[in-house]
């Protein structure tokens, strides 16, 4: 569970960009960070994961009751698999060794690595890839292997263990079998235990996601709590200054999102 008490967010720089009200995110739930460009969903992300950039305002938010670890605390590596936007990796390390980076919080040592490993290859379809190296790989290739590295952490934390899964912008470079895999992943996580934390562009892949929604925007929070159709387009209205409109999709019926 991570408690978030009503304060400014802050970004980089130390700037404030929006007054977060109080917030309790509790295991097996699944939030998503809605909003224009700029308007604080990576930040807040990185607040979350104990980010050494944050502010020491992080300090005051809690992590099972105990204050927000950092980014390099051993233990907090070992309950929180973090997927960012911008992947800074040495070209030169093969798809093979990245994943097993998965088990640096363990000292490289795990007793479950081996069938862990293998499951996560089969599930994100790394088979012919381990081989490759990392600047070998197509951006979708890349992204993929990322989600399968954060999948193999939080697998070798074991259901027993909090967890934690920050993820923004995972759909990035994906082609559609493996953004529905993504949101698999997600779901399947959840059910856990695992408090999932991720910022989309796609409101229609959010609305399938989330059980709780934050829409930021205009240096405030537009919305933050359970997943509800009409707050959630009422929201998203504001936050984007545009008309949105619920339809039944063609297939199955099943709700919407569409301009206008």
């Amino acid at each position: 569970m991570m408690h978030i008490p009503a304060q400014a967010l802050q970004g980089l720089q130390g700037e404030a960009l929006c007054q977060l009200p109080e917030l309790l995110l509790r295991p097996g739930e699944r939030w998503v960070v809605l909003g224009p460009n700029g308007a604080g969903k990576s930040t807040f992300l990185r607040h979350c994961a104990g980010h050494p950039a944050g502010t020491p305002r992080t300090a005051t938010w809690r992590w099972m009751g105990q204050p927000l670890p950092l980014w390099h605390d051993p233990d907090w590596a070992r309950q929180r698999a973090v997927l960012s936007q911008q992947h800074e990796v040495s070209g030169q390390l093969s798809v093979h060794d990245m994943l097993c980076l998965a088990s640096f919080p363990w000292s490289g040592r795990h007793p479950r690595l081996v069938t862990a490993f293998e499951r996560v290859v089969a599930d994100w379809e790394l088979g012919r890839l381990l081989s490759r190296r990392w600047g070998q790989l197509s951006g979708g290739e890349q992204q993929r292997l990322q989600l399968a590295r954060n999948a193999l952490q939080l697998d070798l934390a074991g259901d027993d263990a909090p967890r934690l899964w920050l993820l923004d912008e995972p759909l990035t470079a994906l082609d559609w079998p493996h953004q529905q895999r993504t949101l698999t992943a997600c779901h399947e996580a959840s059910a856990r235990g695992v408090l999932v934390i991720t910022s989309l562009h796609d409101m229609n892949a959010a609305w399938s996601l989330a059980t709780h929604v934050l829409v930021l925007a205009q240096g405030r929070v537009i919305h933050a709590g359970e997943r509800e159709q009409g707050s959630f387009a009422e929201a998203l209205a504001e936050a984007f200054a545009m008309r949105l409109s619920w339809v039944a999709h063609p297939r199955d019926g099943r709700p919407w999102l569409i301009p206008g």
